[in-house]
């Protein structure tokens, strides 16, 4: 039966480690005789000591609340779309401050994860990160105001991408437009910017989301800097694909205001707190951060990069859960009039 927890991680006192309530109409009566029982169990879940989850999702939470606690079994619910998140623990050592500050991920915990048989189905995935340099490509005269739509051809021109990650773009559905792609690929825009297009055919759309995961350093301040995600199916087999796409803090190779560390923990964050463990993973973006920086080296600790550009000394890459053995191919598609080279990676998840 489905079951949710609400409450702050802690141990359960009780030997039945989990609480399960049925969403079946049959079980209304039984849900609701079921409060008194649960109400007294309250007091003494409210005096276990709070800790942190073993795996970033908690196997059994306290219900503090009679509120909460009235909701849970009282309501219906629809069931959450993550059967086995990896979730996210920290060794309660932090980098930074303020919104953009970010916590050490937790001793053992990692994105690392290869599917190589069981029940798992390999799935060979297309990818593209590409930033267009929107103000200068598609800023109106005197700019160059899409610069008749070399970005858009440059992408038809390599083919089918399953998954597209864009920064520096303000329109999605104007690029492809430009390449008369506009009914292949479905659009997610985000704030701050970046946007994902994704195979509209072959990809059913799961669940998506943003968020702030940095911000500029005052020298070269520009605003705070955000990550987009989104959970795919493969509409035939049933893989699942958790992409994400990131425009990085400046100055380059500084990690913006709360530097590199604290980047790539809030990245790592995002990911871990959004994506199910049967997810292959895949982060692309702009990081405004070369292979040498704070930022990539703790990202690599928990991912693999299978792929860097060469344009701003190498701040563009392509990160997945797997090692790069499974990848197919690695292409610099070129700029097409953007500041920024278009990257490609074939790899199978």
């Amino acid at each position: 039966c489905g079951f949710r927890y609400l409450g702050p991680c802690a141990p359960f006192p009780h030997p039945a480690r989990r609480l399960c309530v049925s969403h079946n109409r049959r079980f209304d009566t039984m849900r609701i005789a079921a409060v008194a029982v649960l109400l007294q169990a309250t007091s003494a879940l409210a005096a276990a000591t709070s800790a942190p989850c073993d795996d970033g999702v908690c196997s059994a939470m306290m219900l503090p609340a009679r509120e909460h606690l009235l909701l849970q079994v009282a309501g219906r619910r629809k069931p959450s779309l993550l059967q086995r998140p990896v979730g996210w623990r920290t060794t309660g050592k932090s980098a930074g401050e303020g919104d953009c500050k970010g916590s050490e991920p937790g001793k053992g915990w990692s994105l690392l994860r290869c599917f190589a048989n069981g029940n798992q189905t390999l799935q060979k995935v297309s990818v593209l990160t590409y930033n267009l340099f929107w103000w200068n490509l598609f800023g109106p005269p005197p700019f160059r105001d899409g610069n008749g739509g070399s970005a858009g051809r440059l992408i038809k021109e390599q083919g089918k991408f399953d998954f597209m990650g864009f920064q520096e773009c303000d329109d999605l559905a104007r690029v492809l437009r430009d390449g008369g792609l506009e009914k292949e690929y479905g659009v997610i825009m985000a704030p701050h910017s970046i946007a994902i297009g994704y195979r509209q055919s072959v990809w059913e759309l799961l669940d998506q989301g943003a968020s702030e995961v940095a911000e500029d350093r005052a020298d070269e301040w520009w605003g705070t800097r955000g990550a987009q995600w989104a959970r795919f199916r493969h509409k035939r087999n049933g893989r699942t694909i958790f992409f994400a796409n990131h425009h990085g803090p400046l100055p380059v190779g500084t990690g913006g205001r709360c530097g590199g560390q604290a980047t790539a923990w809030n990245l790592l964050k995002l990911i871990g707190s959004h994506a199910d463990r049967a997810d292959g993973i895949i982060l692309v973006g702009d990081f405004n951060a070369g292979a040498g920086s704070a930022t990539v080296q703790e990202l690599e600790s928990k991912l693999r990069r299978v792929y860097t550009g060469v344009s701003f000394g190498g701040v563009d890459h392509v990160f997945t859960s797997c090692s790069g053995d499974r990848v197919r191919t690695r292409k610099n598609l070129g700029n097409g009039g953007s500041d920024h080279d278009a990257l490609a990676v074939t790899v199978r998840l």
